[in-house]
């Protein structure tokens, strides 16, 4: 296997100029093959270091930008061209994911409390202050932006009426929100519970765990059942009420968020160094020991290609059934998830700042996996000690990252 490493020791002037012409030498060689599939992608995968360490999952836009956040305080903006067109420095770390919103602007939360606007180009356009620091990407309910806080608060803004309103819950809200087809947004926290809130920001239910909910996203099931990890180890498996249908137990504790592919198998992680597949009734199809814990969450390449990241430096390609297929050395510990580009690239961040693109070529060939780029989608869709608990929470935070 041959890895192009490039690598950048600071973002001064000249380093953002020069990471701006190495990305457009090299990004456009998968971001334009989208547009006119005149560029044919290299055999060998493109692994750029640019000397940050990234928590955060990267997000492309509807508009063929990808958007990336850094532990180091910075939100970076490629274009279509694989141009770095904008960066911005917060005054805290990123661990959040940045979200396009409706509008396609794109929205999200730093550790300096603030909550960040910016237009699809990079351009800042208004921040907000809620209080507390922000990890959970956003969601929209209605006229509503929502994420949660360190505060023990579900916030909602309402960005026409410039207005601030909060849900109570307990304890940090680490954890990312989702909005049921119903409109009703489920959220966890390290009061170990599931929070139900309705569209009209009234908390209708909660779901008790025996462990904190902390980075994993409810995911909704094709038949309307939500699941979500606990540090608990365990699995759930709820029905919109919040009455428990099943649950499923690992090896360690579940900060993975789980998803569902087309044939209806469950994936997801697990800090036993697992990747688990399950069925949708929860019972156990497969399981992939990988080197170390599982952070990262799964994403899908195409309908039968599902791939995640491991704290053993390794990207994990595996099929629905839960067969492994190959795995990738990226370089460094894997936290977030990766993410797959239209044109078939699998892009991953590593907690050591190396930015890893494998061409939909490479993974066919050297990692003999047989795929079409065509059938790509771009995401997996389909918490004095004793007196502080929120010191506790924190301190095993460290131990994660």
């Amino acid at each position: 296997m041959h890895v192009i490493l490039l690598s950048l020791s600071s973002f001064s002037e000249n380093g953002m100029r020069n990471l701006t012409i190495i990305l457009f030498v090299f990004l456009s060689f998968y971001l334009k093959a989208e547009q006119d599939g005149s560029i044919v992608s290299p055999i060998q995968p493109t692994v750029i270091d640019i000397g940050e360490t990234f928590y955060s999952t990267p997000v492309k836009t509807s508009d063929n930008n990808i958007v990336i956040a850094s532990h180091h305080k910075q939100l970076y903006f490629f274009n279509s061209g694989g141009e770095l067109v904008n960066s911005y420095e917060t005054k805290g770390w990123i661990h959040a994911t940045p979200t396009e919103l409706g509008d396609g602007s794109i929205g999200i939360g730093s550790y300096d409390g603030y909550f960040y606007f910016f237009d699809n180009e990079g351009n800042f356009n208004e921040k907000i202050r809620p209080g507390g620091f922000i990890f959970t990407e956003p969601v929209e309910l209605g006229d509503n932006i929502a994420f949660g806080t360190n505060k023990g608060k579900v916030v909602f803004y309402d960005r026409k009426a410039s207005e601030l309103s909060h849900v109570k819950v307990k304890r940090i809200v680490h954890g990312s929100p989702m909005v049921t087809s119903d409109s009703t947004l489920i959220i966890g926290s390290n009061s170990k519970k599931l929070y139900f809130i309705n569209s009209d920001k009234e908390l209708v239910n909660t779901f008790k765990t025996k462990g904190w909910i902390m980075h994993s996203k409810p995911f909704q099931l094709q038949d309307s059942s939500i699941v979500v990890g606990s540090y608990d180890k365990h699995l759930y498996c709820i029905d919109k009420s919040g009455n428990l249908k099943w649950k499923f137990k690992t090896g360690g504790r579940i900060h993975s968020s789980p998803i569902q592919t087309p044939d209806g198998t469950i994936v997801f992680g697990s800090f036993d160094g697992y990747i688990y597949t399950l069925t949708a009734e929860g019972e156990l199809v497969n399981k992939v020991k990988t080197g170390k814990m599982v952070v990262s969450s799964p994403a899908m390449i195409n309908e039968s290609v599902v791939v995640i990241g491991s704290h053993d430096k390794h990207l994990y390609f595996i099929d629905t059934q839960g067969n492994l297929l190959d795995k990738y050395n990226a370089g460094g510990k894997i936290f977030s998830s990766p993410i797959a580009l239209p044109c078939g690239t699998v892009f991953c961040c590593t907690t050591n700042g190396k930015l890893s693109f494998l061409s939909p070529e490479y993974i066919s060939q050297n990692l003999r996996i047989d795929i079409e780029a065509d059938t790509f989608t771009t995401q997996a869709e389909i918490n004095h000690q004793e007196d502080n608990p929120d010191l506790i929470e924190e301190l095993e935070l460290e131990n994660i990252y």
